[in-house]
């Protein structure tokens, strides 16, 4: 590094390091997302305990045993229960209710179909889920009675299901893998863009507007190393905030419960290296992109009016990889962000990146911050700057 770069490095970490503002961005983005992630985990583990079983409040169960027993074998809580004409709800306690009618007994030893009535509550997610598991085993009762019935008369189970299908998923990442990465990585990816948005905006709107830059640039250094001082500067903050999230966030994962988790992380240590490496790259890269916007406002109000507009990219860069994949253009995973998002979810999700697009997201920030950086000391060394300084 230039020993004019240094200087103006180092002067500037140590008046950021005094900036309150620029230390809570860091420890609240850094510690407060991930504990908010873990926090609805722990939620989740609640929803999927291990001893929650569905229950279901059965009415008229005295006159089939069998059915009770085979439903408690199925994992179901029976609850028996004095059914009305039409109940407006379901019994306290009851995730499903199914009313047998009086004639069920004779009806099922005669051989003939005997109609029952099942009522759910899909108020919720978990409570239509529960629902559903219950009329998964009553459909299954049924088919253990047909099949018994068929073969007192003689027919083979066989020919119930003439065709077996085996079925074999061939995506490289499920969906809640897929859906919950790349959730994650936009985490990763709002990081430098948080981490940096303070002292990027001090390093130049907020010297604008105190009319300190003028000093700066009255020294005999030129606008590019004063440029090239700042950028390292915010990046290191970019990096260094994000690297504190990403870690973190990966040791609070450690205690959430594994069965809860809908993922398992494959990240090895040749992974990680290229995860960090990539990450320094995007640091670099926001890190020119917040001085491209910073210079750009005359005072640090407006400044945060303009960073809040900016926001906005990567959040919906994020989204639309998240929800709208499958209806982009194939070239759009090789784009900045996009490319980001794609290559570290397969870091830590898949445990094989893709060289192809962490080729182009390392592209993609060095050429993006070699632009940005050019526009932003054409832009320092202008007349109206110099006129406003």
């Amino acid at each position: 590094m230039n020993r004019l770069i240094k200087i103006v490095y180092r002067k500037e970490m140590k008046d950021m390091l005094r900036d309150k503002r620029a230390v809570l961005a860091i420890a609240s983005y850094a510690f407060g997302v991930p504990l908010l992630m873990a926090f609805i985990f722990f939620l989740m583990a609640d929803d999927r305990a291990e001893t929650a079983r569905s229950t279901l409040a059965l009415s008229g169960g005295d006159q089939a045993p069998g059915m009770v027993a085979f439903l408690e074998k199925q994992g179901l809580e029976i609850t028996p229960v004095v059914s009305l004409a039409e109940p407006e709800s379901l019994p306290d306690g009851a995730d499903a209710m199914v009313v047998l009618p009086d004639d069920f007994a004779e009806k099922l030893h005669r051989g003939e179909s005997v109609p029952i009535q099942l009522y759910v509550d899909e108020t919720s997610r978990q409570q239509a889920d529960r629902g559903g598991e219950v009329r998964a085993a009553l459909d299954a009762y049924s088919q253990h009675v047909a099949g018994i019935r068929l073969v007192t008369r003689g027919v083979p189970l066989g020919l119930m299901a003439p065709i077996m299908v085996n079925t074999s998923d061939l995506a490289p990442s499920s969906f809640i893998n897929k859906m919950l990465g790349n959730s994650l990585m936009l985490v990763f990816m709002l990081a430098p863009f948080v981490m940096g948005m303070s002292v990027a905006l001090d390093a130049l709107a907020g010297e604008r507007e105190r009319q300190s830059l003028q000093c700066l640039m009255a020294q005999p250094i030129s606008t590019g190393h004063l440029v090239a001082g700042k950028w390292a500067m915010v990046a290191s903050f970019c990096f260094g905030g994000t690297m504190l999230a990403v870690t973190v966030d990966l040791i609070l994962l450690q205690f959430v419960p594994a069965d809860v988790l809908p993922f398992k992380l494959q990240l090895t240590v040749g992974g990680f290296a290229l995860a960090v490496a990539e990450l320094a790259a995007l640091s670099m890269f926001v890190a020119s992109v917040l001085l491209a916007v910073s210079i750009h406002a005359k005072s640090f109000k407006e400044g945060q009016t303009y960073m809040s507009m900016m926001m906005m990219a990567p959040v919906i860069v994020g989204y639309a990889k998240m929800y709208g994949e499958n209806k982009l253009p194939a070239v759009t995973k090789y784009l900045p962000i996009f490319a980001d998002v794609e290559s570290l979810g397969r870091i830590f999700f898949d445990g094989t990146p893709d060289l192809a697009v962490t080729g182009s997201a390392f592209l993609s920030a060095i050429l993006g911050t070699a632009v940005c950086l050019w526009l932003t000391s054409r832009r320092l060394s202008s007349e109206q700057i110099l006129s406003e300084a």
